[in-house]
């Protein structure tokens, strides 16, 4: 039963891609969305009667519809960071190791410069003859062997690097950049604990991040996407009562 005409609360945004070849993704979760905002503009052509002494309007019809959606969230997650920067998800094994030895190159080695060992979350590190802390500084987090300056490893000298206890780990990187545009299905399902819900799907939106967001701050941070909403060919090819653009449904339950 459906409660009352007042929306209080949020949502859940889920999103199906459309790929350039034709093929469509799955639906998945995106995020929580804390608004939204739809703004429709209109185009009009008029059409002037001037066969008379002065021109007169006698047509006026709408020539092209236009329909925007802003959506932001605070629920910003790699999947989120990766849709917002037009960016493919990758996924990179890394093996576990109890020593795993790393010989760099000796033009890497630079005082004031750093190693990447490409390893992350080895519980220690070691170079032969050498004092952590002192001649280099090593993050477990990042994997960064950091040569360090005025110490005991010069420039260009050939050293091996030991990272002990390598964990196996699945990673994920967002490969930003690799596609011209985001297209797909946006679908929001409101999750008010005091009215009515809805799902609104919206059949093919093209979608950038908008503005920007902070990463560390006093504030909640939280990021901006802006897409235009298209027609759906598939939709629009098969015909029937349902909208091209978005169809919006009540969702009746006493669940909250």
């Amino acid at each position: 039963m459906a409660r009352s005409s007042i929306y209080t609360g949020g949502g859940r945004l889920y999103f199906k891609k459309h790929n350039s070849d034709g093929s469509v993704d799955p639906l998945i979760y995106f995020g929580k969305t804390d608004g939204i905002t739809m703004t429709t503009a209109i185009e009009w052509q008029e059409h002037y009667d001037t066969e008379g002494c002065e021109s007169l309007l006698d047509a006026r019809y709408p020539s092209s519809k236009n329909t925007t959606i802003n959506f932001q969230t605070s629920e910003i997650t790699l999947t989120m960071l990766n849709r917002a920067m037009l960016g493919n998800l990758l996924e990179i094994e890394q093996a576990a190791e109890t020593d795993k030895e790393i010989v760099v190159d000796p033009s890497m080695v630079l005082q004031g410069y750093i190693v990447d060992t490409a390893t992350v979350n080895a519980t220690g590190c070691t170079i032969p003859t050498y004092v952590e802390g002192t001649d280099f500084i090593f993050d477990s987090k990042s994997g960064y062997v950091t040569i360090v300056e005025g110490g005991g490893i010069a420039d260009n000298t050939s050293i091996t690097i030991t990272l002990a206890n390598v964990p196996a780990q699945t990673r994920e990187i967002s490969a930003a950049m690799k596609i011209a545009s985001l297209l797909g299905e946006f679908v929001v399902v409101t999750s008010s604990q005091t009215s009515n819900n809805y799902r609104y799907t919206f059949k093919n939106i093209s979608v950038t991040m908008d503005g920007d967001f902070s990463i560390k701050g006093q504030e909640i941070s939280t990021l901006s996407f802006v897409g235009s909403v298209m027609i759906d060919t598939t939709t629009a090819a098969a015909g029937g009562q349902l909208s091209d653009y978005v169809d919006i449904e009540e969702l009746v339950s006493d669940i909250c």
